[in-house]
């Protein structure tokens, strides 16, 4: 015969746990919150840097160098268009006597961000930019093998003159240039694009800063240390919305910077 039908009202509700034997539901399914469980959650985004020349070409063209460089009566030409705002600033290494310094100014208007794809791209948020430079020391025998075959850059011609220069020294020499010029390459200045100096506009040919302008941006400018041949990379720092970490080289090349009074001529030195 069936047992009695069950009466709710005759159980002893007092110490009833419905959550016993992983009888509850997650939190994350009652809360009312779409997709807020973790097997719920969208796929991570295959973020890539694998960006177009269009887009690289962009983050160039809204960059460039500039600087307040005073210079001797007799300067033609721009000595330096490989680098960016090279057509338009002088572009020196700093001398004990006359110390010159330069800034990566961003055109107004412009955005350093990139989307990795034109569908559901990945968005790159640029954090930081700036300029790296290492000298290549006759001395140290990596650099004079960069120097005897530096490849297609800017001073190849005269990067492969001093490599000759270094070969006719007396030992003598060698070892006084090695201790008179230990490496000292410059740490990297970064700068948030917000940090970033604006385009400047020389007037007649004079490039005139605002009177606030080196209380707000004096931060960014950094040294080219001595005449000599450096190697530089213009990179910008980027963090995806996944997180992910990149550093983007935007222009790179190997330059023979000179004192102000070094362009006047072109006759390669060692120092």
């Amino acid at each position: 015969a069936p047992g009695p039908a069950f009466n709710p009202e005759e159980v002893d509700w007092r110490n009833f746990n419905p959550c016993a034997n992983s009888g509850c539901a997650p939190a994350c399914l009652t809360d009312g919150i779409p997709g807020n469980c973790p097997w719920e959650a969208p796929p991570k985004k295959a973020c890539t840097t694998s960006w177009s020349s269009a887009t690289r070409q962009r983050l160039r063209s809204a960059l460039r160098w500039e600087s307040v460089v005073p210079y001797n009566q007799g300067f033609t030409g721009h000595h330096h268009p490989e680098a960016p705002g090279g057509k338009l600033y002088l572009t020196v290494a700093s001398s004990p006597s006359s110390p010159a310094r330069h800034w990566v100014a961003q055109q107004p208007g412009t955005t350093l961000n990139v989307v990795d794809a034109p569908q559901d791209g990945c968005l790159w948020t640029a954090t930081a930019v700036g300029v790296s430079l290492r000298e290549l020391l006759a001395h140290q025998p990596s650099d004079l093998s960069r120097l005897r075959r530096p490849g297609a850059v800017a001073a190849a011609r005269e990067a492969r003159e001093a490599a000759s220069l270094w070969d006719r020294l007396s030992q003598e020499r060698k070892r006084w240039y090695a201790l008179a010029f230990p490496r000292n390459d410059p740490a990297t200045t970064w700068c948030s694009p917000a940090e970033l100096p604006p385009w400047t506009a020389p007037a007649v040919g004079v490039l005139s800063l605002s009177e606030d302008w080196e209380r707000r941006y004096d931060k960014c400018r950094w040294p080219i240390p001595r005449r000599g041949f450096w190697e530089w990379r213009l990179q910008i720092k980027y963090t995806s919305e996944e997180n992910d970490l990149h550093t983007e080289t935007v222009a790179k090349d190997l330059s023979w910077f000179r004192e102000s009074n070094g362009y006047l001529g072109d006759k390669v030195t060692l120092w």
